[in-house]
């Protein structure tokens, strides 16, 4: 997705909220226990897989059942091939929802931006889309924010361009440079995180790479893809 777009993802290049113009700032730290290290992808994003890989790295951060690392569950040859077949599910079916709900949330900027450091807050890791106009067109690209720095008003996230390292989006700067392209328009959107469709179609994913590995023919799909694996375990040790 970090390559120009074309077609109806054009929609989209307008629609993209502006958030250096406010800041919630939080009286602490607002994190998920996410590792980059280990919960993210570790295959190369050049074909341009950035909100696939963002997008499934939350989802079974959150709904992993057997305590896994995504890295230590799946093989690159399976990454591989979810990243693939789930971009293209997105770039057919989400992209259009994707932009209506950031062109709406451009009037309640303030807003958005209290939702997303909620949720991080409740251990949650939120999709980012960024944007950026070159003289060629314009690009987007997804990282998956796990924390908020108040204190630098910055945000921890995982770049799919960089699958073995931390990164920070500077909100006092409104801008984040992936590889050689700096992006300076932000969206949190929250309308895909529990999209039923795009539940639905990462866990058919999931099943299908689960069901292949060694040890694993029995295997069924995940139970509740909403049941929240922070919560969980804070569920545990109250």
């Amino acid at each position: 997705m970090t390559g120009l777009l074309r077609g109806r993802m054009v929609v989209f290049s307008c629609v993209l909220v502006l958030v250096g113009c406010f800041f919630l700032v939080s009286p602490s730290h607002s994190l998920a226990n996410f590792d980059v290290r280990q919960d993210a992808f570790s295959i190369s994003n050049a074909p341009g897989w950035c909100f696939a890989m963002a997008a499934f790295s939350r989802w079974y951060y959150l709904t992993q059942q057997e305590g896994i690392p995504l890295r230590h569950c799946l093989d690159k040859g399976c990454q591989q091939r979810i990243a693939k077949e789930l971009q293209g599910y997105y770039s057919r079916n989400l992209v259009k929802i994707q932009a209506d709900y950031c062109n709406q949330s451009q009037e309640h900027r303030r807003e958005s931006f209290r939702r997303f450091i909620i949720g991080l807050a409740a251990g949650e890791p939120r999709i980012v889309l960024l944007m950026s106009r070159t003289q060629k067109g314009v690009v987007l690209h997804a990282v998956l924010a796990y924390a908020w720095l108040p204190e630098s008003e910055t945000i921890k996230v995982y770049d799919p361009n960089y699958c073995d390292s931390e990164r920070f989006i500077d909100m006092e700067r409104s801008e984040y440079t992936s590889l050689d392209i700096t992006y300076n328009a932000f969206c949190f959107p929250e309308v895909l995180h529990d999209h039923p469709a795009l539940v639905k179609k990462m866990e058919s994913l999931y099943q299908s790479c689960s069901v292949h590995r060694p040890g694993n023919e029995d295997r069924r799909a995940v139970a509740n893809p909403l049941v929240k694996r922070i919560r969980a375990e804070k569920h545990r040790t109250n």
